[in-house]
Order: structure tokens, then sequence, then C-alpha cells
């Protein structure tokens, strides 16, 4: 019970620290300013590539297409089955309000994402505070659990295929940037498991159907990952483009990475000399990926910012109490 006291008192403290004016204005400007920089240099690095190049190289396949669609998809359509297994309530009908986390988080800054859903679901369900905060602090800690291992896992099994650091060679500071990833994803997974008890509060038995569905969700979005480069470019081994997945899974879990599409596209560039194929395939393939990425993630912005006036959400809220009653 006091281990638990004091992990919230640290919680709140940590919370109230990143809430000050002063310490949200200079995570701001320090996001904005490593994002210029990456894209500066990113635009740098395809110009001496050649943009014809990499323009002429992006992929044909429509199978490269229709995976990123799905991939992108898997996360907001699998995070729904789990708040309604958290918060008892039916929610396939705020389909949007998902799309809008997923990009938040992924194309503001991780977590930004979690902080609009807390409010979205204050306004829009029949829920206390504590329940809504309770939901959304669980889930992220079981998907950060299976995530952490899975990172935890693939590094592993990298390091033993003996592929890895050969690999990355090409990639500066490679080896801390993954010894650092397998160290805090081991040390967090082992922290979320171990106290469990004290910053969770989950039912009996609901905390293995999370776990079950977010390792479904992790496996299928690891493979699609995979097979999405794979459609692009059939040519290079496929242990190439799981290193290229670990990269992005690696630099997933660095905290408050300003668009997370970009910084990969940047850092997977210096890995195009390790794989056979030309310079400006590999970066047609990113770029259209990271292209297909702030697409989806502007349009779906667009088309969710209802969801972040200050009003609730009528018609589902009537659909919901029409499938309650029914």
């Amino acid at each position: 019970m006091q281990l638990r006291d004091n992990l919230k008192a640290g919680l709140e403290i940590a919370r109230a620290f990143v809430r000050r004016p002063g310490v949200r204005r200079a995570t701001a400007v320090f996001q904005y300013a490593l994002l210029a920089c990456v894209v500066v240099y990113l635009i740098i690095r395809l110009s001496e590539v050649g943009w014809s190049d990499v323009l002429g190289e992006l992929p044909e396949s429509p199978l490269f297409y229709l995976i990123f669609v799905l991939r992108y998809l898997a996360l907001p359509l699998s995070e729904i089955p789990t708040y309604e297994i958290v918060w008892r309530r039916p929610l396939w009908r705020r389909f949007s309000a998902f799309l809008r986390k997923r990009v938040y988080n992924f194309a503001v800054m991780g977590y930004s994402g979690e902080a609009f859903f807390t409010l979205w679901a204050r306004r829009n369900l029949d829920l206390s505070d504590r329940e809504i905060v309770a939901g959304v602090k669980d889930n992220n800690l079981i998907s950060a659990l299976v995530s952490n291992i899975a990172t935890a896992i693939l590094v592993t099994a990298l390091f033993f295929s003996g592929r890895l650091m050969d690999e990355l060679d090409a990639l500066p500071g490679s080896a801390f940037l993954f010894g650092l990833a397998f160290a805090s994803a081991s040390s967090l997974a082992v922290a979320v498991i171990v106290f469990r008890r004290q910053i969770m509060d989950l039912p009996e038995g609901v905390m293995s159907k999370l776990i079950a569905i977010n390792t479904v969700r992790t496996v299928f979005v690891l493979a699609l990952h995979v097979l999405l480069y794979r459609s692009a470019l059939p040519g290079p081994a496929l242990s190439t483009w799981i290193i290229f997945v670990a990269l992005q899974l690696v630099l997933s879990r660095v905290p408050f990475v300003p668009n997370l599409d970009i910084v990969f596209l940047t850092a997977a560039i210096h890995l195009a000399g390790t794989v056979n194929v030309p310079e400006a395939a590999i970066a047609g393939m990113l770029l259209a990926e990271a292209g297909l990425s702030q697409i989806f993630n502007f349009a779906l912005f667009a088309a969710t910012t209802h969801l972040a006036l200050n009003k609730p959400d009528e018609a589902a809220i009537s659909a919901d109490a029409g499938d309650t009653r029914g």
C-alpha cells in the first residue's frame, strides 16, 4: 500500500512538473527545433541522391499500398475492444475518436493522443473521471508492456543471429541506440510485471485479455511492416527488412520523438548502403511510406476536427443508448 501511494505521489509530481508553462514551452521548442533539423537534413540527403531518381523509384506494387492501409488501421481497430473490455461500453461507433488518437500520437508527439482521448471521453462517455483515467492508464501500460517485450525479443534475436551489428555499422550510434532500447524496454517490462498490482486497477482476468489482444496486434503489425518493404523491394533478404522494422521499433521507444515517420525515414536512409539495391530505390520506398503517413494523418485530422470541439457526439450517444436498451 505504501509503495502504491509513493508511486502515485511520484507520478503526480512528474505530471505537475510537465504541466508547468515554462516546461511545456521548452519541450515544444525542442521538439520543433529537432524536427526542423531532421527535415533539413532529410532534404539535403535526398537532394544528394537525386529527387528525380527517388520519385522515379516510388513503389509500383498495389500490394504495398494495401498493406500500408491495413497497418495504419490495425492500431485503432485493436484498441476498440481493449477499451470496451475496460470501460464496459460499446465503442465501435466511436472509431473516429480512435483514429484521431492515433494521429496525435504519431504525427504530433507520443502520448498526446492519450491527452486528447481522455478529454474526449470525459465529454462523450458516461464514465467518472477516475474510470476514464484508470482505463487510459491501464490500457497504455499493457500496450507498453507488450511493445517493450517485443522490442527486447526482436533486438535479442537479431543480436544472436549475427546480423545486427553488421547491418547497423552504417548508422552512427546504432550500438548505443539498440542497447539503450533493449535495456529500457526490458527494465520497463519487468517493472510493470512486478508492480502491476500497485499501478493497475484491472479486475481479475482482464489483464490477460488485454495482453492477448495487444500481442496479436503487435505480431500482426510487425509482420505487415516487413511485408510492406518486401512487396516494394523483394530482392534483399527478409532479415534486412526485419532490421529496418527493428530500427523503427527502437525509435518508437525513444520518448518525445517528433513525427516518428520522418525521423525513421532519415535514419533508415543511412542503412541503404547495407542493401544490394540502389539507394534511390530505398529512399523512394521510405518516402512513399512517410508521405502516405502524412497524407493519412492530415486527412484524418481534418476529418475528425469535430471531435476536438467542446460538445458531445450526440449521434453516437443516441446510438449507444439504443444498443444498451437493445
